[in-house]
């Protein structure tokens, strides 16, 4: 299963425990295509895969050719975002025995280890000047909003309550944080999850959606009006989408099967995300209005957590 709802990751373990769900992540080989991905300047789709036997980070060109394994190694890989510019993909990894942030260029190479400590960091996402990272991190008992500057110096916690907050987004212009927070009810006792917004140095928290439903995983559309995130308010995961304050929420995908994790292209016009429809996950795009739903990846792995980029 993907970073950001595989054991490891408590937010969505807890979310599966409630729902007495259990999801398996594919295993086995096969998927992709036998090119690799063109790694110089383009658009480019970076995502989550089991197809080794372990989880590690593939990229792949935006029509789902070329997917190219970019780690290797014995220990999994993780919730890959990439910079605004396309040049840096932060991601996590537990190979130095928990899960911290690291980076790496587009290309797989200079694979840097940003955090440092002994609780769980993930979540990792750049802000559009590169110079940021917002991440998600349990140091200090909870799930709490972090950001540091883009070396891994400065780390500084932006949320402070004793209920989880996780999944940051940054605004197109830098000014804004989306995150999903558990303080308005507790998962376990029939809380909720929603969707909130604060300014990025952590001031003027501002509540978005409001529900009985789980709202989370926060994706800004390049201009900055809209943001996609995925909701069970409709009886399953399905990708919504409202404007930036809150109104207009609208289910674009509408089917039976699990829709998480969406992600804008870079010219707004289409959104990648994660589904189960065919009997595992698979990386999707669609249009932003909904239409058009296509599958990129098709294996008998789990693929998932798509981020894209020029």
């Amino acid at each position: 299963m993907k970073g950001r709802y595989s054991a490891i990751h408590l937010i969505l373990a807890g979310v599966l425990a409630l729902a007495a769900l259990t999801v398996v992540a594919g295993c086995g080989g096969g998927g992709g295509s036998s090119s690799p991905a063109d790694l110089s300047p383009g658009e480019k789709i970076v995502f989550g895969s089991h197809r080794g036997g372990d989880h590690e980070i593939y990229v792949m060109n935006a029509d789902g050719s070329g997917q190219t394994r970019l780690t290797n190694n014995s220990a999994h890989d993780w919730a890959s975002s990439f910079s605004a510019d396309g040049s840096k993909i932060a991601f996590v990894s537990d190979r130095d025995g928990n899960a911290e942030i690291y980076v790496m260029n587009r290309d797989g190479s200079g694979q840097t280890r940003l955090t440092n400590n002994s609780a769980t960091d993930e979540n990792a996402a750049f802000s559009p000047d590169g110079s940021k990272i917002a991440f998600a991190s349990v140091r200090e008992g909870n799930y709490e909003i972090y950001i540091m500057n883009a070396d891994g110096s400065g780390q500084t916690r932006l949320t402070n309550n004793s209920a989880a907050d996780a999944d940051p987004a940054f605004s197109p212009d830098g000014s804004q944080i989306a995150f999903a927070s558990w303080r308005d009810g507790n998962i376990w006792t029939g809380g909720t999850i929603e969707i909130y917004i604060m300014n990025a140095d952590g001031s003027g928290q501002t509540r978005l959606t409001n529900d009985s439903a789980t709202d989370w995983f926060p994706a800004f559309s390049p201009d900055g009006s809209k943001i996609a995130f995925s909701s069970d308010r409709d009886g399953n995961f399905e990708i919504y989408v409202m404007n930036s304050d809150g109104s207009g929420q609208t289910n674009l995908t509408n089917n039976t099967a699990w829709d998480m994790y969406p992600a804008f292209s870079p010219d707004g016009s289409k959104i990648t995300f994660e589904s189960e429809r065919d009997g595992n996950y698979e990386i999707y795009v669609m249009n932003w209005d909904g239409s058009g739903q296509t599958n990129l990846t098709n294996n008998a792995a789990w693929d998932g957590d798509p981020s894209w980029s020029l």
